[in-house]
Parts: structure tokens; C-alpha cells; sequence
């Protein structure tokens, strides 16, 4: 499991503009109105080799009202759930009572979570010594950066990553295939695992959020064994409540780091919705095996045309994550949750595959001989050979005389072939072309 690093701070001191540098995007929103991220947004991150979680949360206040009382206590869970935190504050307002209050609640509540001290927008020598007053909070080392000009933000990230557990020092490999359960609330979840293990050890309710933590589980199937996580539903943004629902969001987004293969349950009856696919796209984002399962299938009424055109239907959704399997399932009839199983296992093996280069190589001739790349400006494209990148996901890179001639019709036409020729269904693959 990759570390996760909270951001914490008030609001409007630059948490937002710091994530946006460390994770080098541009996902979490920045805007000087205090208050906009209201809730916390993940996202991976590497320093020197080393890969981690950064987590943005939205800044606590004094403020007496609903969104305020809210965010601070969504500011707290993930505080706790965090394995380190970067306490932000700004130089330029100044050392505030809310400041220091927090500090305080740091260093009670957390004493023994490691914890670093940053006072950001220090942007000149007069700002740096004005950043000493800082030092009353009680960290006496804290580090003076520029989120918005990245000083001092190296010199930081060199001491978290040296915090983190030593990598090599992990005990044997699990042999164990790790399965996340994973939906919207409502959607069997439960249901499932308690079908599988043949248990009552889940709650079972058709109050949406009755589980409300990720529990693991372990099971054989044909000498295989499996680590079952059953996670709490993630809701609408929109409709977590403060407190409880959120703290099982943010272990469902966990529990998708976790695991090998995403189980990823919907309900026949509702059908695809938004957040299903955000969920989807959450785990191809990280390069995990996915298994789409309909559950409930025992309500709908059918005919032998049905699951096709569901499946037509929710294919036309998902539209570029097509690789992605479907089955229909019933946990209450225990219909096909052992052949979900069994597939499960096909898409981790698929996804551990080593393909050999000369393997790829004949499969690279056959398909340009069939069907050529064409290019717009006249030049020829030139794919001279290709190789799998070691990686915990297949990679595959190819070279050729100049990676802009490619059309991205093209690649998604390789990438077809490739699932076709090596079994690859339910596996995310990644396509990189450089120049040889």
C-alpha cells in the first residue's frame, strides 16, 4: 500500500496550489475564495522514486455553520487515515489564532504521526525571516516554501519520502489475488461477499451505508487463495454526509490501491450511472484489472436477447473503456458469482503476463503487413519493433522513425490487436511510442 500524505492548513493558504505542484496536475481547484475545496481530492504522486498518495482537504474555520463544522471534521478523518501530514500555513496573514489551535490539536491528538511543518508564499528574505514567528506553533523546524514558485518544496518532499517505511524491507508477497468490492451504496456488496464466503459476518440491509468500514476477508477457490475487500459505498459528492460517510469514501478509494482486481458492482435494476463510471475510470487511472458485474439480474425479466443488449448498452457507455468485462450476477441466487471469481483470476494472470519480445515482435509484422499505418503529412511511419516494459501492469513500447506521425486511430487499432493476441480483457495496458 503507497503512503498517504495528507495536506492540511486553513483556508486559502495555498494546500491546493502545493497538490497541483507535487502531483503535476492541475486537478485540484485553485481560487483565492476561501472554502473551495470543500472536500478532499486524491491523487498519486512520486519524489525520487518513490510513490505515495497525496491528499487535498478542504480548510477548516471557527465558523459555526454546517459546510464549515463539516469540513473540519472531514479535515480530521483525514488526518487520521493519513500516514503522514503536510500542516500548511501562509506567511503573508500571518501566525492566526486558528493556527495555532490546530497545532495544538496536532500534537495532542497525533503525537506519534509524523508531521511537517510548512509556511508557504515565502517568497522573499523579508517573508522568510517574518516566517520565524511561525516557530510559536511549537514545530520548531518548519520549512519555508513557495507552493506557487516550488522553493523550498524539493527540500520538503526529500525529508517525507525518507519517512516513508523502507520499501525493501516488505515481508514475502502474499500469494493471495486481491479483490476490491466495490459500488455505489445499495448495489449488494454485501450480499456478495456473504455468498462467496458462505458467512453472516457482513450486515445485510436495503438502508443504503449500512457498511460502513472496508473489511478483509480470505477465501479458496481450487487451491487459489483470495483477499476479499468489502468496501462502503461511494455516494455522490454531493450527498456524503459529514463524519461517517465520508471516512467510508475515502477507504473505498484505499481499497481500490489496494487491490489487484476491482470488483466493480451495479444494480440491474438502475443500471450504468455517473458514478459508477467515475468509480471505473478510478481504477483504470490506476492501472488495476476490472470486472464489471451486474448484480440483482434475478429481477429483470428476460429473454435470450437481454444480457446482449444490456451489454450493447452499457458498452456505448463506458465508450474507450470497452475492454472492460461484463457478467450478470445474482448474489441472492448465487447465480455466476463463481465464474465472476474464476474471471477475476484470468485478468490478474493476464495483467502479471510477461510476453517475450520475439512473441511481439511476429504479432507487431502480422499486423503491419495487414493493415499499414497511413499518415496525414505523407511521410511514412516506420514501426521497426516493440518490447514489454517491466512494469506491475503490461507496457508495451514501440519504436519507429517519428512517434508524430502516429494517428491515434491507429493506436487504438494496435491496442485492439494486442487484447485480441494475448488475452489481455479486463487488463489496462499502456501504449508508449518513441523514437529510434
Amino acid at each position: 500500500m503507497k503512503p498517504l500524505v495528507a495536506l492540511v492548513g486553513r483556508p486559502n493558504v495555498g494546500k491546493s496550489t502545493l497538490f497541483n505542484r507535487i502531483t503535476r496536475q492541475k486537478t485540484a481547484i485553485v481560487d483565492s475564495t476561501p472554502g473551495v475545496t470543500r472536500d478532499r481530492h486524491i491523487s498519486p504522486a512520486d519524489w525520487i522514486g518513490r510513490s505515495f498518495l497525496l491528499m487535498d482537504t478542504g480548510g477548516y474555520s471557527h465558523d459555526n455553520d454546517t459546510i464549515s463544522q463539516a469540513m473540519l471534521e472531514q479535515t480530521m478523518l483525514a488526518i487520521g487515515e493519513a500516514d503522514m501530514i503536510i500542516f500548511m500555513t501562509d506567511v503573508r496573514s500571518g501566525l492566526t489564532y486558528l493556527d495555532l489551535d490546530m497545532a495544538k490539536l496536532l500534537r495532542r491528538e497525533f503525537p506519534d504521526k509524523p508531521i511537517f511543518f510548512a509556511v508557504n508564499k515565502v517568497e522573499t528574505p523579508q517573508l522568510a525571516i517574518e516566517g520565524e514567528a511561525f516557530r510559536k506553533t511549537g514545530f520548531t523546524n518548519p520549512y519555508f516554501i513557495s507552493a506557487r514558485e516550488g522553493s523550498g518544496v524539493a527540500d520538503m518532499l526529500d525529508d517525507i519520502v525518507k519517512a516513508f517505511p523502507d520499501a525493501t524491507a516488505e515481508t514475502e508477497k502474499d500469494p493471495a489475488v486481491r479483490l476490491a468490492v466495490i459500488g455505489r451504496p445499495n448495489v449488494g456488496k454485501s450480499s456478495f461477499v456473504n455468498a462467496l464466503l458462505g458467512t453472516g459476518r457482513h450486515i445485510v440491509s436495503n438502508i443504503p451505508g449500512t457498511t460502513r468500514d472496508a473489511i478483509d476477508s480470505r477465501f479458496k477457490r481450487n487451491g487459489q487463495e483470495f483477499l476479499l475487500i468489502d468496501t462502503a459505498g461511494l455516494r455522490k459528492r454531493a450527498r456524503i454526509d459529514p463524519g461517517i460517510e465520508f471516512y467510508s469514501s475515502l477507504r473505498t478509494e484505499k481499497a481500490i490501491e489496494r487491490c489487484d482486481v476491482a470488483l466493480v458492482l451495479l444494480d440491474a435494476v438502475q443500471g450504468l450511472e455517473k458514478q459508477e463510471l467515475k468509480i471505473i475510470q478510478m481504477a483504470a487511472e490506476r492501472h488495476k484489472g476490472i470486472l464489471l458485474l451486474v448484480n440483482k439480474w434475478d429481477l429483470i425479466e428476460k429473454d435470450s436477447k437481454t444480457s446482449k443488449k444490456y451489454s450493447d448498452r452499457m458498452y456505448g457507455d463506458l465508450g474507450n473503456l470497452s475492454w472492460i468485462p461484463i457478467q450478470f450476477v445474482s448474489a441472492l441466487t448465487r447465480k455466476n458469482l463463481f465464474r465472476a471469481i474464476d474471471t477475476t483470476l484470468d485478468i490478474h494472470n493476464s495483467r502479471q503476463q510477461q510476453i517475450s519480445t520475439s512473441e511481439l515482435n511476429r504479432f507487431l509484422q502480422e499486423i503491419l503487413q495487414s493493415a499499414p499505418p497511413s499518415s496525414k503529412s505523407g511521410r511514412e511511419l516506420k514501426i521497426k519493433y516493440m518490447t514489454q516494459i517491466k512494469a506491475p501492469w503490461p507496457v508495451f513500447a514501440f519504436f519507429c522513425n517519428d512517434p508524430t506521425l502516429l494517428q491515434s486511430n491507429y493506436k487504438r487499432f494496435i491496442e485492439k490487436q494486442l487484447r485480441k493476441a494475448f488475452n489481455l480483457e479486463g487488463v489496462p495496458i499502456s501504449l508508449r511510442f518513441m523514437r529510434k
